[in-house]
């Protein structure tokens, strides 16, 4: 839709300048002269041509999640003190640095000018989830937009927190993989050679250990453009497969039902399940519409594709307890409290409680499986640096022995 710019007047003569999106310039005249102003000028806003949208692409106007939390935490405190939600939204386009959030507040702005609600306009961007403007419309709707947007403040921080933790957490383990893997390949590379002239000259048969290595050796100096090929072939065929619908969803089951990992997959699913679902409900939004909502936020397809069974069978008045148990995803002790919450009318209160409960578990699971992973790590790095060292000593022990 085109954008104009206008300068208008009101009745004591002040000057307003803004802009305004319409089909055409008569229904902005119409705009401004329903509004008591008397337009004075305006002017189409020229559209950017493709080489400068990519530029502006190119520029980043990516709009961060840690931005959107900050945004929704600062404009339910605007609300909350009682400012009107377009001064609450001008204040935060003043106070932000970043283009690409203030380029989005001013595109909101120019919405609630035209008269959209704040739900449609957030629907336009890409950085607000389905799950967020599901929220704000229930906030619309009940009239109680700042308890929507702390709920929903809380909820992504909560979200945010975690995500957060799960990666600090992963640190370590990928340093001391990436460190362990280096410290072989530069063995391989400029140690192993050292000693392979050394072995030469001493004409005796060497033990197939060292025979061995000297041979990943050679095989690694001479042949690396093709590993590094096969390498990326690999690479790139998994991240094609990946990509499509059956290779997505086969990694989605597979995180699911692994024997290890599956069980860290399921609680943080399900604890992710239950903050949304729990969300939702207790904004006012309908129990169908939750579950259509929560089907759009998870990123897992195979979890996906259940929850998509349980709408179907709740649609048509069965219990959702009952549908999740026969799922066979969620934890027993969360299937009772959703049971419970179904039978006290408490469905939202519950949920929620659940979902604290469930995250507190996969913290401690993440834990449980850091401690585990981080001396299996360290013991096959040792084991390959000691297999290394000891092939290479081997022959000169055995000389010194024949020596003697």
């Amino acid at each position: 839709m085109p954008l104009y710019h206008y300068r208008a007047s009101d009745l004591k003569g002040n000057i307003i300048q803004g802009t305004l999106e319409a089909r055409e310039e008569g229904l902005v005249v119409l705009h401004l002269q329903h509004g008591g102003l008397i337009p004075l000028r305006i002017s189409l806003d020229p559209a950017p041509s493709a080489w400068q949208g990519k530029l502006s692409f190119r520029r980043g106007r990516r709009v961060s999640s840690r931005e959107v939390v900050l945004f929704t935490e600062e404009l339910a405190d605007l609300l909350k003190a009682g400012l009107p939600l377009d001064r609450s939204l001008q204040a935060l386009k003043e106070v932000t640095s970043r283009s690409g959030m203030k380029e989005v507040i001013n595109q909101i702005l120019r919405d609630l000018q035209g008269g959209k609600t704040l739900s449609d306009s957030l629907s336009r961007h890409k950085a607000f989830s389905p799950l967020y403007v599901s929220l704000i419309q229930a906030g619309e709707t009940g009239g109680f937009l700042d308890e929507s947007l702390s709920r929903l403040s809380d909820y992504l921080q909560t979200v945010s927190e975690f995500r957060s933790y799960l990666f600090t957490a992963l640190i370590y383990p990928m340093i001391l993989a990436g460190m362990g893997s280096l410290s072989l390949v530069l063995m391989l590379l400029y140690v192993v050679p050292r000693f392979e002239s050394f072995f030469q000259e001493m004409g005796q048969e060497l033990f197939w250990s060292t025979r061995m290595l000297l041979w990943i050796s050679q095989m690694f100096r001479s042949y690396w453009w093709v590993l590094a090929l096969f390498l990326a072939i690999l690479i790139w065929s998994i991240s094609r497969l990946l990509r499509s619908s059956k290779g997505q969803l086969w990694l989605d089951r597979f995180r699911i039902q692994a024997p290890l990992l599956g069980t860290l997959t399921r609680n943080v699913a399900a604890a992710f399940f239950a903050k949304t679902l729990g969300t939702l409900l207790n904004n006012g939004v309908p129990l169908v519409a939750s579950l259509q909502v929560v089907i759009t936020s998870v990123n897992n397809r195979y979890l996906a594709s259940a929850i998509k069974s349980v709408l179907d069978s709740v649609e048509k008045g069965k219990q959702l307890s009952v549908m999740l148990k026969k799922v066979g995803m969620f934890p027993e002790l969360f299937l009772q409290m959703v049971a419970i919450g179904e039978e006290t009318g408490h469905l939202a209160e519950m949920l929620l409680s659940a979902a604290d409960s469930l995250e507190k578990e996969a913290r401690k699971a993440i834990r449980r499986l850091l401690a585990l992973l981080e001396p299996i790590l360290i013991l096959v790095t040792a084991m390959a640096v000691a297999f290394i060292i000891v092939s290479l000593l081997l022959p000169i022990l055995n000389l010194y022995e024949i020596q003697i």
